[in-house]
């Protein structure tokens, strides 16, 4: 059981000039919640002001997005379905190598040294490619046609 509290005993409060939770003495009481305190640390004298309790972390669903991880848009979603009726014709061997001196015509097959094997799906001017890889569309320079 706890003690009934009263004026002159000691609790735990945060200081308005401390800015902490820190030792307090009770002034005043209204009823049974204490309502002035003095802090023990620097004798500043205030309205009582309970300590803050920590929320308890909720345990993340099986559904919750991992912070920081892009949301699939329906763009996302329509170059990963693309991507999958395509990967099946796309061989490493049957495409040319990414190279920022090559030019690239829409279509083209392109092995690049991070992303994999690509697929050409817009030229841009003067200098851009859009390649549409397996982790998704990347906008990459490439020599003027």
């Amino acid at each position: 059981m706890s003690k009934q509290l009263s004026a002159g005993d000691f609790i735990e409060a945060r200081c308005t000039r401390c800015r902490a939770v820190t030792n307090h003495t009770i002034i005043a009481m209204v009823g049974t919640v204490p309502a002035r305190v003095r802090c023990n640390t620097c004798d500043g004298d205030h309205n009582y002001r309970a300590p803050k309790v920590k929320k308890v972390a909720r345990e993340k669903s099986a559904r919750a997005r991992v912070p920081g991880a892009p949301r699939k848009t329906k763009a996302i979603q329509q170059d990963e379905q693309q991507w999958q009726e395509i990967a099946g014709q796309l061989q490493s061997g049957q495409s040319a190598p990414y190279s920022m001196e090559n030019a690239y015509k829409k279509g083209e097959a392109v092995n690049h040294p991070i992303f994999g094997v690509g697929l050409v799906m817009d030229v841009l001017a003067p200098n851009k490619v859009e390649i549409l890889f397996e982790a998704g569309r990347k906008l990459l320079r490439c020599r003027q046609a």
